[in-house]
């Protein structure tokens, strides 16, 4: 005779009722992986937000430190501030010191240099950022000790290590063996273009919606009620992050090279 052993298994409802619990477990699962994946994403867009707007800041900030340098005390110079507005700022300073070699020494004139002379010669142009330091329509600072001129390089220069300038030297500068020093000197401008933070006509900063800069005297709390008593310059600047949101950042800069 033979035994049959009866084999239990699962019906079709509580297969079904097994694939429902499933899929509402799944379904939460899957609900948390987008909230977690959203909030990545949200949290990354604000940080690179954030970061963009901390490089400009930076910059700014650092540029605006050295406003004068080279500039304020020698023949020739205006004011070191050309404009002051609440969205723009254009200022004459030695942003980039890109006339110093690598080992921090300086470009110096190769002969004296007379007063009433159109051009001077120098034994280098290149400096540690490569290229030519000397641009036409840029500054240059000469010095020897206390004697300091500033004379704009001439439009036809290019290449060369004579340097032409627009209007001749009012003083004399001597040659070796203990040669005066030549810097050159930056025009800089940095503004809103639509949403582009820029620097001389060059976006530096995108997505910017704000930027605002607000002057005040030295104690830093009086306003600056014109360019040659501004001494500390407040900086406001708003990035919006691709979700829309927004990051603010602000910064005082304390101009150290003014008296």
């Amino acid at each position: 005779m033979t035994c049959v052993t009866k084999i239990r298994g699962y019906s079709l409802i509580e297969l079904l009722i097994a694939l429902a619990i499933a899929g509402v477990i799944g379904g939460a699962i899957l609900g948390v992986y987008k909230v977690s994946q959203d909030t990545y994403v949200r949290a990354s867009s604000l940080e690179a937000a954030q970061d963009g707007a901390r490089a400009g800041l930076d910059r700014m900030a650092n540029e605006l430190r050295l406003i004068g340098s080279y500039w304020v005390g020698a023949s020739g110079a205006g004011n070191a501030i050309a404009t002051a507005l609440p969205g723009s700022i254009t200022f004459q300073a030695d942003v980039n010191a890109d006339t110093l070699n690598a080992t921090g020494d300086e470009i110096t004139l190769t002969a004296q240099a007379n007063s009433g002379n159109n051009s001077i010669s120098v034994n280098r142009t290149t400096g540690s950022v490569g290229g030519n330091a000397f641009t036409a329509g840029e500054w240059v600072y000469i010095a020897n000790g206390a004697t300091q001129e500033v004379k704009q390089i001439g439009p036809g220069y290019t290449t060369g290590l004579t340097i032409p300038l627009t209007i001749p030297l009012t003083f004399t500068f001597t040659g070796p063996p203990q040669p005066a020093i030549v810097r050159t000197v930056e025009t800089t401008t940095y503004t809103l273009n639509g949403t582009s933070l820029t620097r001389n006509g060059f976006g530096i900063v995108d997505n910017v919606t704000a930027l605002t800069f607000t002057y005040f005297q030295k104690d830093g709390v009086t306003p600056a009620t014109g360019l040659t008593d501004i001494r500390e310059i407040k900086i406001n600047l708003t990035v919006q992050s691709p979700d829309g949101s927004a990051r603010y950042m602000t910064t005082r800069v304390k101009l150290r090279n003014l008296p």
